[in-house]
């Protein structure tokens, strides 16, 4: 009798939280099928790569999204004997989520965009950092004075957003959608990573510094051939532009049109955005701004004694500044003004 994967691992695939050992795990669960005698070698052809369809698509986490699709729909006479394999891997919820989907007889589709999908446009005229959330779930730290433009939900060929300023990025990884960010001439491309892009307009360049995964860093209007000056200074013809790895750069001078990759990030206000792990235990605020500031290389003061007299109890689990900054917020009932690397706390109360 073949084995059951367990459901827990299922549920791990479903959210797209599976490491690739998990994932060769599913694959090899998946392909063990094709050389038995069981319900899915039964199947027709068609049949088998509908099921293929379902199994390698994340298809948990979008019933909603499979109810106002209608690109591809199963035959209803496919129902039942999908529902009999799939009762027999397991009866785990995410299982369930399965059998919903094959009632409703159609394959998911992500992200469809209502007919009335609207542009947004957030300016970030506060003194603090301000978090937006995207419909495919990426988050965006806009810093002040700062705007970012995008649709509210994405389409489902790619994603799009324009900036005037600065902010970070931490994209949700969609390998079918190329995550896209249009700054003056330079154009971002990821998949799924974090980084950081300053480009406000009084400023003689435009520079992304990378944290997290791979992006691609392009000039419009240089297809044709682009003129990259490495960090030695040798020129280079790219097309259509540079890949960027962690801790590296690029830096485009808007005077001259060129764009230099750095194989390290010096700025060392990008540590700000690098996620750790901190504990505090009833310590008195200003160590925990000690600690803090060593560990984001900021500085972190106030002048309020409301404040500096105070205890934080809290564990900060693979947090960036920032969010940390929003937590103290509302567990101090304070706000925080940011320049640079200057974060300045005032009390509410």
């Amino acid at each position: 009798m073949k084995r059951k994967l367990p459901a827990d691992l299922l549920e791990k695939y479903f959210a797209g939280n599976c490491n690739e050992r998990e994932k060769a795990e599913i694959s090899s669960w998946y392909e063990s099928f094709e050389s038995d005698q069981d319900d899915v070698f039964n199947l027709s052809e068609d049949e088998r790569e509908a099921f293929r369809i379902l199994m390698w698509n994340s298809i948990g986490g979008h019933i909603k999204d499979a109810e106002n699709d209608n690109i591809f729909q199963l035959p209803k006479v496919w129902s039942a004997r999908f529902r009999s394999v799939i009762y027999w891997v397991t009866s785990s919820a995410a299982v369930l989520l399965l059998i919903l989907f094959l009632v409703k007889h159609k394959v998911p589709s992500k992200n469809p965009v209502p007919e009335n999908n609207e542009k947004v446009m957030v300016t970030n005229t506060t003194n603090a950092i301000r978090k937006i959330i995207l419909s495919d779930s990426s988050m965006v730290w806009v810093s002040p004075k700062s705007t970012l433009t995008y649709l509210k939900v994405f389409d489902k060929q790619k994603r799009e957003v324009t900036l005037t300023g600065e902010a970070f990025f931490e994209v949700t990884k969609d390998h079918q959608r190329p995550f896209s960010i249009y700054t003056g001439n330079i154009i971002t491309k990821v998949w799924g990573t974090s980084f950081r892009i300053r480009s406000y307009q009084e400023d003689k360049t435009t520079k992304v510094d990378v944290v997290t995964g791979k992006v691609s860093v392009s000039v419009t209007g240089q297809n044709e051939k682009n003129t990259v000056l490495n960090a030695v200074g040798q020129t280079n013809d790219l097309n259509p532009g540079v890949m960027l790895l962690p801790n590296q750069e690029a830096v485009y001078d808007k005077q001259l049109d060129h764009l230099k990759k750095n194989n390290e990030v010096k700025d060392v206000s990008i540590d700000m955005w690098k996620k750790m792990s901190l504990s505090f235990n009833n310590t008195p605020i200003k160590e925990v701004f000690t600690v803090l500031n060593k560990s984001f290389h900021v500085h972190i003061s106030s002048g309020d004694e409301k404040i500096n007299s105070d205890y934080l109890k809290a564990d900060f689990t693979n947090e960036n500044l920032p969010a940390i900054m929003e937590i103290l917020k509302k567990t101090l009932d304070v706000s925080y003004s940011v320049h640079g690397s200057e974060f300045v706390l005032e009390s509410y109360r």
